[in-house]
């Protein structure tokens, strides 16, 4: 299984067009709710495969690893993405909650809501309008007569599992072990390497790797950068080091990537 990542999103809210694209496991501290209004669209759960078809809701919660694996070619939908605390009323639900089941078939929601997914789709949503906090309102309003909620110790594991998650991610360029990490969280060393095993499905110095090669990569495309700064700044200590982290992540050394890159040798 790939590694979760935790994605930082910058916005309150968007409402726009459903992503077609394979999008990797992720977490975030926000609500994703897909609406597929042609076509197929597969994706991941907390871990369990669904096909969304026309007329059938997707709804990851804040913290719930979710992921988008294949799209048919006349995809189609509407994605709605919100912080849980946009609108007070549903903070709770979105905080203390789970879903029993989180995808809702076309067969089993309220027809209001389809109409409101066609008005948010004419109306071009994703823009500024005033209009988008009152649909999203009425949309959940009828969206949650219509799903089941329970209170779950899954719920807090996962919360957990995104605590640590957005905490690596804030630190990763640090000297960070599973030790200190631990004690920043206030859990145990035990527990920790428990959620990265048992949750997340690699270990802890492997995630931290992916993070920083990652950010190499991202580095690499600059060619103001060297491959020295490059080391330093995705918090190896050497170069040997993050030239073997990136081999066993790339297949390729840093220069061949940027060469590759490029098609000129990069800077080192």
């Amino acid at each position: 299984m790939s590694p979760v990542f935790y994605e930082k999103r910058s916005e309150e809210m968007f409402i726009g067009s459903i992503c077609k694209y394979p999008f990797p496991l992720h977490v975030h501290d926000v609500t994703e709710i897909v609406c597929v209004t042609s076509g197929t669209l597969e994706m991941t759960i907390a871990g369990r495969p669904f096909t969304v078809h026309p007329g059938d809701i997707a709804i990851a919660f804040p913290s719930i690893p979710h992921s988008y694996v294949r799209a048919s070619e006349d995809a189609a939908g509407l994605a709605l993405i919100f912080s849980p605390d946009v609108i007070a009323e549903f903070t709770h639900q979105f905080r203390r909650k789970s879903l029993v089941q989180p995808l809702l078939p076309a067969e089993e929601k309220d027809p209001a809501l389809d109409q409101l997914i066609a008005a948010m789709q004419h109306l071009g949503i994703q823009d500024d309008s005033p209009l988008k906090l009152g649909f999203l309102h009425l949309f959940l309003s009828y969206l949650f007569t219509c799903v089941r909620l329970e209170d779950s110790q899954k719920h807090l594991q996962s919360s957990l599992s995104y605590q640590v998650l957005h905490y690596v991610s804030e630190h990763f360029t640090e000297p960070l072990s599973l030790e200190t990490t631990a004690h920043a969280l206030g859990i145990s060393r035990i527990h920790l390497s428990h959620i990265f095993s048992q949750q997340l499905h690699i270990n802890f110095r492997q995630y931290i790797n992916s993070l920083r090669i990652d950010r190499a990569c991202q580095l690499l495309h600059d060619p103001s950068c060297t491959i020295s700064q490059i080391t330093y700044l995705c918090g190896y200590g050497n170069p040997r080091t993050f030239h073997r982290a990136f081999m066993a992540q790339c297949q390729m050394t840093p220069s061949q990537y940027r060469e590759r890159l490029s098609g000129s040798a990069g800077s080192v």
